[in-house]
């Protein structure tokens, strides 16, 4: 809601601006067509060009995400990439119909993960991300007795998981923290035989 009366308020600038340069006195006959055509380019800008330009921009954020503390992450769990920005946004289209996000609210309604179809379409999920976390709350055990030595990426991602995993549905940080456990384990060519949750924490030095 914060998002689309943000959106509404520039089409409302846009509508003005448009209709103001028509009545200007001695505007050329071609205006009308331009107008067109700007009012197209702007409307489409507006409406799907502002998530897209904020997520990719604020890492998974709108305005309206941030101010109610959500963030759009790859199912991995790994930041949004611009191309999954662009994807979720652009199917938003087909969530949109037939008026006001009906298929989408219907789709997310049908799936455990609330996912509509330009999250599936991309990947991507939303999260809640609650109140931040200190690196306290990591509880980690001894560390891995091997020489492997995480990517900063993957480093940053078990650490946020981590800190964030109190604040996600059980059975979510379940299948995220298997998921995670899993990859890495096999990305590092390390055995991963114990809890998956404990595994990550012996991950972090």
């Amino acid at each position: 809601m914060i998002d689309t009366l943000l959106q509404a308020l520039a089409l409302v600038v846009l509508a003005v601006a448009l209709i103001g340069a028509a009545a200007v006195p001695g505007s050329p006959s071609i205006l009308p067509g331009v107008e067109i055509a700007i009012g197209a380019v702007g409307l489409f800008a507006i409406t799907s060009g502002y998530f897209i330009v904020f997520e990719i921009l604020w890492s998974g954020q709108t305005p309206g995400k941030r101010l109610l503390g959500l963030r759009v992450l790859r199912e991995s769990g790994y930041p949004l990439r611009p191309v999954d920005a662009v994807v979720r946004n652009l199917v938003r289209i087909l969530d949109w119909l037939p008026l006001g996000y009906g298929i989408g609210v219907l789709v997310m309604l049908l799936n455990q993960r609330s996912k509509r179809l330009g999250d599936f379409a991309a990947g991507t999920l939303v999260v809640r991300e609650g109140v931040a976390g200190h690196l306290s709350a990591i509880r980690s055990g001894p560390h891995l007795a091997t020489s492997v030595s995480l990517s900063s990426a993957d480093s940053t991602l078990v650490r946020d998981f981590l800190v964030r995993r109190d604040d996600l549905d059980p059975v979510a940080r379940a299948a995220l923290a298997q998921r995670l456990a899993t990859a890495l384990a096999r990305r590092y060519g390390i055995s991963a035989q114990e809890d998956a949750e404990a595994f990550l924490e012996r991950l972090t030095p």
